[in-house]
């Protein structure tokens, strides 16, 4: 019996640790339509930004940490994404980090060379309107200064349809 149980868990090996996440999918917009809250967050050096200086774009805000393991998968593709939007004027990325400091921040940034706009609030809460259930958290903001959507997991930024549907928001069309 034991020599049995052996022989089913080799078996199983190659699909336990590193295999057992599923890939990530392309991600499920929830609608929203409420106005955008006041929030301030911090670029790594330390300057004080305002969601309010992004209104008349499409901004991506993505709640994440470095202790969040589906949040350090997605992040290639959140860098996708940002590559891809990277010189349209129209579109701006938010990727907050929280309950991080910047120097763990600055640290990983360098490890996987990312270019994405990342900032970070500490232990601060985001506002009510802001604070996910689950990490990483997504939400997408109209030109006009509203919450058009949200997605709660990981995800995988660099699909087609999130093209689609930033580009949709960019033409004031919401789902």
């Amino acid at each position: 019996m034991l020599v049995s149980l052996l022989g089913a868990l080799t078996l199983l090996h190659p699909f336990v640790g590193a295999h057992a996440v599923a890939p990530l999918k392309p991600p499920v917009i929830e609608s929203l339509s409420q106005r955008a809250p006041a929030f301030e967050y911090r670029s790594l050096d330390g300057a004080v930004h305002r969601l309010s200086e992004l209104k008349g774009k499409v901004v991506l805000i993505d709640f994440w940490g470095t202790w969040c393991p589906g949040c350090i998968e997605e992040m290639p593709t959140l860098q996708r994404l940002y590559e891809a939007y990277r010189s349209n004027p129209n579109v701006a990325f938010v990727i907050v980090s929280q309950n991080d400091t910047p120097e763990k921040v600055k640290a990983f940034v360098e490890k996987n060379h990312l270019t994405i706009p990342i900032y970070y609030i500490g232990s601060n809460v985001p506002p009510k309107e802001l604070s996910a259930s689950a990490w990483p958290a997504t939400y997408f903001v109209s030109p006009d200064g509203r919450l058009r959507g949200v997605h709660l997991g990981g995800a995988d930024w660099s699909d087609s349809s999130v093209h689609k549907y930033i580009d949709q928001l960019a033409q004031g069309h919401s789902r």
